[in-house]
């Protein structure tokens, strides 16, 4: 009885061997399915890995190119502003004596009404003060020189206003260059897991160099709004007294 069992135990677990073979058989084909898998990818990874190598070797340059350009406009802007200061200047002297000129021509008026009066029929008279010294014609003239010098002056805020972009476009160059940092810094670390250290170090020659102190803000706006540039100009225009935290603070909020 016992070695009936032992046989019937011998051919289950013969049985348990038949199925193993057959379910080996069956998953075989899955198993060179993956092979051929795996050997068709390695072509496309190793095209992946050069692709990032190369990106990678391409962002310093890159960076390079943004700096030299955001210096060159910087100058250019600087250079610009330089001008428009000067312009600036000569404008306010340029009122101030269109203001002394009105008191000047304020006592000619009376001197001409005084000897209007004085002379009523003096022909010589009459006709100095209708071919050159009428007061009204003047006037006109004043008013409108110191209208089209108003109008220069605002032409000229606005320009200040508008070279503002420079700024803002520093800015968001900055940030774009702290953006290809990361960026070639990930791909670099991805270049280490996916090939030898040493061949990564030997590929990845270049790196991005960002000054440590470099400030910038990402979100950075042009903003053609003149009260950031009065209160700023009300800043450094009152030099008598130290301005308050709150007035500073209230400035770059409205950035």
């Amino acid at each position: 009885m016992d070695q009936v069992q032992n046989m019937q135990s011998l051919f289950d677990k013969l049985s348990d061997v038949n199925s193993f073979f057959a379910y080996g058989q069956k998953l075989i084909p899955t198993i060179e399915k993956i092979v051929d898998f795996m050997k068709a990818t390695i072509p496309l990874l190793e095209n992946v890995n050069q692709s990032i190598l190369d990106s990678t070797n391409k962002l310093p340059k890159a960076a390079v190119q943004i700096n030299s350009v955001t210096n060159a406009t910087e100058v250019a802007v600087t250079e610009i502003l330089d001008v428009v200061d000067g312009a600036s200047n000569d404008l306010v002297t340029i009122i101030s004596k269109l203001e002394s000129l009105r008191t000047r021509l304020d006592i000619q008026k009376k001197v001409i009404q005084r000897l209007s009066e004085k002379y009523p029929d003096d022909p010589d008279i009459k006709e100095l003060v209708t071919n050159g010294l009428d007061p009204e014609v003047i006037h006109e003239d004043y008013t409108a020189v110191i209208n089209l010098a108003d109008k220069i002056q605002t032409g000229l805020m606005n320009i200040t206003i508008s070279l503002q972009v420079q700024d803002i476009t520093a800015q968001q160059l900055a940030s774009a260059n702290h953006l290809m940092n990361s960026i070639q810094t990930k791909l670099s670390s991805l270049l280490f897991d996916i090939g030898p250290k040493e061949e990564a170090d030997a590929k990845v020659d270049n790196r991005i160099n960002l000054p440590n102190d470099l400030a910038f803000n990402p979100d950075a706006k042009y903003d053609r709004d003149h009260n950031s540039q009065v209160l700023a100009d009300s800043l450094v225009a009152d030099t008598q007294s130290q301005p308050s935290q709150k007035e500073i603070d209230e400035l770059f909020s409205k950035k």
